[in-house]
């Protein structure tokens, strides 16, 4: 299970990932919404300490300038070996997924080519960071985003919310 808060990123995800622009977290838009919300996931297949894939449900709330609800359901992809991790577990993550919100603001119509779909891609790429004596225990870095993508392809709604967010999960 994972807790979570975070703000509106108002810059580009393009900005951000992609090769020679990465954008960092010091330098990014932050607008005037902030959301919290709760996720559930459990390991699907697994190769050793190696990689896994998980599956994720959860719900967020939106508040502030945007006030939607959200709930979506996802398939991450986890890399959990690095040089350091018998110090310092550490993971990354990326997911892919549906999204759904309670309505469409108009946040997300103006990024949108007059598209207007309440169900969007879901995409959430995230690191963790876990002390070797709390094994139970991570700290998530996740940046929560939904849109319909460059393709449109969600009744031709291009642009979404996204969110930087920090939290903390707990496996049992």
């Amino acid at each position: 299970m994972t807790g979570f808060a975070g703000a509106l990123v108002q810059s580009s995800m393009t900005s951000i990932y992609v090769s020679g622009r990465n954008l960092p977290p010091t330098h990014w838009n932050f607008g005037s919404s902030g959301i919290i919300g709760a996720s559930f996931s459990r390991e699907v297949l697994t190769y050793g300490t190696l990689w896994a894939f998980e599956t994720e449900a959860g719900v967020a709330q939106r508040f502030g300038r945007l006030d939607e609800t959200e709930i979506w359901t996802a398939l991450y992809f986890r890399w959990k070996s690095f040089p350091w991790s018998d110090r310092l577990r550490t993971s990354v993550a990326v997911s892919t997924g549906l999204n759904w919100a309670s309505d469409v603001p108009p946040y997300e119509l103006d990024k949108s080519r007059g598209g207007r779909s309440q169900v969007l891609h879901y995409l959430s790429p995230e690191v963790t960071f876990g002390s070797i004596d709390h094994p139970n225990f991570d700290l998530v870095f996740r940046f929560h985003h939904r849109s319909g993508g460059k393709l449109a392809v969600f009744d031709h709604a291009s642009g979404g919310v996204q969110y930087g967010t920090v939290g903390l999960r707990y496996r049992w």
